[in-house]
């Protein structure tokens, strides 16, 4: 099976190679016309040169990291499956390069795969709470009602939480189906839902760690607590992988290095040297050092390979993306999912300081991060208060 890659960033369309499997085995090779345009979409697994490159089976059942970040993990796969039985296709029939056909133009990011099957594209009201419901039987196994629009509205997001991607209007008054056109003064949304087993007021937990962590100096897109009746209400946050009717490169850091995000692989020093090694700027290295503070001093132990992600500019140069999923967390065992100067747990200021200096960032600066992070930390009941 072969499928056509495409890289449709900042409006202009590429082909950029061909995907194809083998007897198990996965390759990929540029399309000669893509060296003209020299953008390195995935430096460290798949360089920019001639010839025909073959998958690391140890990683992803041999798919390369930079496509991998194309499938959904969590909901979007569970979507995926549901439909998949629909069509009596099991999950065991189907490979990887199957899904990416399946996904087709509408993964996060700016990669496309051809042939794929084309989703509506008539726009639709969406009522949140009727789709957070919807949502909740589709956890249970017993409905099918609304799949395949919670197929289309969830694209590739990631995370095992509910959620879909959608257009939201600049004022919030208005949201509308994820269509391939964005009309003027509407922008690319992701709106999470809560499962059952859930806290009640998680999506107000989420949009007020999101104002913390805007006010301890981490870079974020703009955050929304959307109304529910039946809840404190549905957070949002609007996509950074979409500027307009344009789309962006990202890449995750468990797919630049191929790094299993499922299990603890990667330590704050190899994410602080990967930002260092990519981006050679030293803000990201010192937002990279902010969101080390952070998910530590805010209990975020979930800060796995694919919970940090690089943006690829206009000019080609690379950056560390704004954060997300910033929430509180119990982790495996209660430790960091990303180590902390060789520690999972019991991390204290001294082996923050340690880590983050390796990378020329000072200690005094570092000791100023720490102080605005647990500055900020100390709204969180008062935020929560106001906000009920």
């Amino acid at each position: 099976m072969n499928l056509k890659v495409f890289c449709n960033a900042y409006g202009e369309r590429r082909l950029m190679g061909l995907l194809s499997q083998r007897e198990g085995r996965i390759f990929f090779e540029y399309a000669p016309d893509f060296f003209n345009f020299g953008l390195e979409v995935s430096p460290f697994k798949l360089p920019l040169r001639p010839g025909l490159f073959e998958g690391d089976p140890m990683f992803a059942g041999g798919l390369f990291g930079l496509f991998n970040d194309s499938l959904p993990d969590g909901w979007g796969c569970l979507l995926l499956d549901r439909q998949l039985m629909r069509r009596n296709i099991s999950y065991n029939e189907i490979g990887p390069i199957d899904r990416l056909r399946l996904i087709g133009k509408d993964p996060f990011g700016a990669l496309e795969y051809e042939p794929a099957e084309e989703g509506a594209e008539e726009t639709i009201k969406i009522i949140l709470d009727s789709l957070a419901r919807e949502a909740d039987k589709i956890l249970e196994g017993s409905s099918q009602e609304m799949l395949d629009e919670l197929v289309a509205l969830n694209g590739s997001s990631g995370g095992a939480r509910p959620k879909i991607t959608t257009l939201v209007s600049d004022d919030k008054s208005k949201i509308v189906q994820n269509s391939r056109a964005v009309p003027d003064g509407f922008s690319s949304w992701i709106i999470k839902f809560s499962n059952k087993s859930d806290r009640k007021d998680l999506g107000l937990h989420e949009y007020v760690y999101s104002l913390i962590a805007k006010k301890a100096g981490i870079k974020m897109t703009e955050t929304y607590l959307f109304p529910s009746k039946n809840s404190s209400g549905h957070f949002g946050t609007k996509r950074f992988d979409r500027e307009g009717n344009k789309k962006i490169h990202i890449h995750s850091a468990s797919g630049l290095l191929h790094a299993d995000f499922r299990i603890p692989c990667l330590d704050y020093a190899s994410l602080l040297r990967l930002t260092q090694l990519l981006t050679k700027n030293q803000q990201d290295i010192e937002q990279m050092a902010r969101l080390m503070i952070f998910n530590v001093k805010a209990g975020n132990k979930d800060d796995h390979s694919k919970n940090f992600t690089f943006l690829l500019d206009k000019a080609g140069e690379w950056h560390l993306s704004p954060a997300y999923d910033l929430t509180r967390s119990s982790g495996i065992n209660g430790e960091q999912t990303a180590m902390v100067n060789g520690k999972g747990c019991g991390i204290t200021d001294e082996d923050l300081i340690k880590e983050a200096q390796r990378y020329n960032v000072s200690a005094g600066k570092i000791k100023e991060m720490i102080a605005q992070t647990e500055d900020a930390l100390a709204d969180y009941d008062k935020l929560m208060k106001e906000l009920r």
